[in-house]
């Protein structure tokens, strides 16, 4: 599974059906909803060996009933035995007879019946995120492995000594600290109670410290830590503590230093003086307060407990500053930070971020415990009006918190959702807290209920603008092409590209208004271009229901005339889902085009089951390649692939287009693959007019 351009994952499928229309209509699913596919078509146990004994890693594996003599057992037993990562979903009948249980015994991640497609997406969309993490884990084990190695190395060469501690017990110490000690080098100490290499009257102190310490969570500490050699005496040192993790768990490190060594003692103390908060307003710095907080989601993924990340933001503040200058909302800040920190006893950091923003990190992670805590620090900071320099200003205040758990990894993801967080108490009249929440995911009817809201609502406020992207040849066509697109723009003022959309909504009719609002608007800035003497060419994509609309066709040739476009100038796209989705009328559609005089182009190909099968009996002038064919192109796996497509379908007579070049680096391969077109961001994103100068492309 990649991540394709676009933001869209590439996810491979490996096919078990008798039907390869049933498979297409599996694909749909997927294409519908955002992916990228490729799949291969399994119909006997040596298709299978093949697929599976090959360098591509498959990602799912979709059934329905296996052409004979092939079996469940069999293709179960045969992943079993290859120790393959596959995650499989059989579909059945609904009114079949196969048993659930005995297919999920079998291997099976679920059973599904056929038909429901947004139970197969929701089921596929977590096997798809539970096998990405999976392949993570086991990448990051094997650098975690490496690492261990070599820190391994790098401690036992280290001068200081160095105990790691977890629970009390030793989980390694390096040979500078055993020869502190005097303990033999090849001594294991792995296992064993910290405190018995203590001396006697200081193991209780120490040992409470250190607990102290792993219930905190505090970033760095120091403690007077006298040893016992082997020979019974007392060796004079002190640690110098700081969490950090080994063999995957939360750990104390341990530097182990002796008292005499005022150079190095000062040099502790100037660390431990780094880590304490500013003594003015209370405040941590950004860095020091980072390093808190990666303490606190060492501890929350170790299970030794959980703490709560909070962004507070200063509403009032922009307007403060507006109304009485710089210096007023900086004294304000100062003040509000000083009652923020002393509210909190310092036992929670807390740093400025900027912008009228503070982060804390409550060293609680119940939500009863954080809103009780939350409440009282509204209190205390908005409960009364600020005198600075004789202004009365008051403080406005929103909270918005985030509870760190096991499954917390980013530092960056927690800050983002914080702020979310502390957004969404704005929209609910502020001086509030709130607790940021997963946004719900609606089903794909909802969603496209929803979708088709919007765009009716664009329509009628006028809301969609046309945009233009070159196409550019490399053969040197003296034709100029641009694809043309729209921009939709909500009722919130956000922008929404039409590929991000049309999937979900080229099946309904309303899509059918787009398509002959884009061909007249359109058709409007092409005349405007070829009046200036260049043969401008445009390419407008359709969605599928127009291929069905006997009226569109029609409709379609007396809007050209009148626009005074030549159809000759005008290539029409069809998706390649399309294809399938529309067998029965997309051959007379395609020659209805050719005979209109239009050319006739597939987009966002090679996705399909068969991609060159799907169009062998079609009148295609032009292929535009799905947009996952350029990523990653230094793989030579994907470059392979891209370059075999690009083969094939110059073989048969096709234009091959390949969008999605944002590089250099990019272009040059599909030069030398043969692609007679190319398209991307590289050259020119796509733009409100028809600028781009053809004449200076190399």
């Amino acid at each position: 599974m990649t991540m394709a351009s676009g933001g869209k994952d590439t996810v491979r499928f490996l096919i078990i059906d008798s039907s390869p229309g049933e498979a297409e209509s599996f694909l749909n699913v997927f294409r519908e909803s955002g992916y990228s596919t490729r799949a291969s078509l399994i119909n006997s146990l040596d298709d299978l060996t093949t697929a599976i004994s090959g360098h591509q890693h498959w990602d799912l594996l979709l059934m329905t009933d296996p052409p004979p003599p092939l079996s469940f057992s069999q293709i179960f037993d045969y992943i079993n035995q290859k120790d393959v990562d596959l995650p499989g979903i059989i579909l059945t009948s609904p009114d079949g007879e196969r048993d659930s249980l005995s297919l999920m015994k079998m291997g099976a991640r679920a059973v599904i019946p056929l038909g429901h497609d947004e139970y197969l997406l929701a089921v596929a969309q977590k096997e798809l995120e539970d096998l990405k993490i999976r392949r993570h884990h086991r990448r990051m084990s094997v650098a975690l492995h490496e690492s261990e190695k070599q820190r391994r190395l790098l401690l036992d060469d280290q001068v200081d000594a160095v105990v790691y501690v977890n629970n009390g017990r030793i989980q390694y110490v390096n040979s500078a600290f055993l020869k502190l000690l005097g303990l033999p080098e090849e001594e294991s100490l792995d296992g064993k109670l910290f405190k018995d290499l203590i001396i006697t009257k200081d193991q209780q102190d120490v040992e409470e410290f250190l607990i102290g310490i792993e219930e905190s969570g505090q970033a760095l500490a120091v403690i007077q830590c006298p040893l016992i050699a082997k020979n019974g005496s007392e060796v004079p040192t002190r640690a110098v503590i700081s969490p950090t993790s080994f063999n995957g768990e939360f750990t104390l490190s341990l530097q182990i230093k002796f008292n005499e060594q005022e150079a190095e003692q000062t040099g502790a103390d100037k660390t431990l003086e780094k880590s304490a908060p500013d003594s003015e307003t209370g405040l941590f710095d950004r860095k020091q307060f980072e390093q808190e907080l990666d303490v606190a989601i060492q501890r929350a993924v170790s299970g030794k407990g959980k703490a709560t990340l909070c962004c507070l933001h200063i509403e009032t503040l922009k307007a403060i500053h507006e109304q009485h200058g710089k210096e007023v909302s900086q004294k304000l800040l100062k003040a509000l930070a000083k009652k923020v920190t002393s509210h909190l006893g310092g036992v929670h950091p807390v740093a400025s971020m900027g912008g009228g923003n503070f982060s804390a990190l409550f060293r609680e992670g119940e939500e009863r415990e954080v809103k009780l805590l939350a409440d009282s620090l509204l209190t205390a900071v908005t409960g009364e009006d600020i005198v600075i320099d004789q202004n009365l200003l008051s403080v406005k205040l929103s909270i918005g918190a985030v509870i760190l758990s096991d499954t917390t990894n980013d530092a960056k993801t927690l800050m983002v959702q914080s702020r979310q967080a502390t957004v969404q108490a704005q929209k609910e009249g502020g001086n509030q807290l709130c607790f940021y929440q997963k946004r719900k995911v609606s089903s794909v009817h909802s969603v496209e209920k929803q979708l088709a809201g919007m765009v009716n609502q664009a329509l009628k406020h006028k809301k969609f603008r046309l945009s233009y992207q070159p196409v550019i040849s490399l053969a040197g066509s003296p034709a100029e092409y641009y694809e043309v697109s729209f921009v939709m723009t909500d009722a919130q003022g956000r922008e929404h590209e039409a590929a991000a959309f049309r999937p979900k909504l080229e099946k309904v009719s309303l899509w059918n208004k787009l398509d002959r609002w884009q061909l007249i608007e359109a058709s409007k800035a092409l005349m405007a271009k070829r009046k200036e003497g260049s043969d401008t060419r445009m390419l407008m994509h359709v969605g599928g229901i127009s291929a069905t609309d006997d009226t569109f066709l029609p409709w379609m040739k007396v809007a050209l005339k009148a626009a005074g476009i030549p159809a000759g100038a005008v290539a029409i796209e069809l998706s390649e889902q399309n294809l399938a989705r529309y067998s029965e009328v997309i051959p007379d559609f395609f020659r209805s085009l050719k005979d209109m005089g239009c050319q006739t182009v597939v987009s966002e190909f090679g996705c399909s089951l068969n991609p060159l099968e799907g169009i062998a009996h079609l009148d295609v002038d032009l292929v535009k390649l799905d947009p996952s064919f350029t990523e990653d192109l230094n793989d030579g796996d994907n470059a392979e692939e891209l370059q075999k497509m690009i083969e094939a379908l110059s073989q048969s007579g096709r234009k091959v287009i390949v969008p999605g070049i944002e590089t250099a680096g990019e272009m040059t391969p599909v030069w030398q693959f043969g692609a007679d077109f190319i398209q991307g961001s590289y050259m020119q994103p796509p733009s409100e007019r028809m600028d781009f100068d053809f004449g200076s492309d190399g």
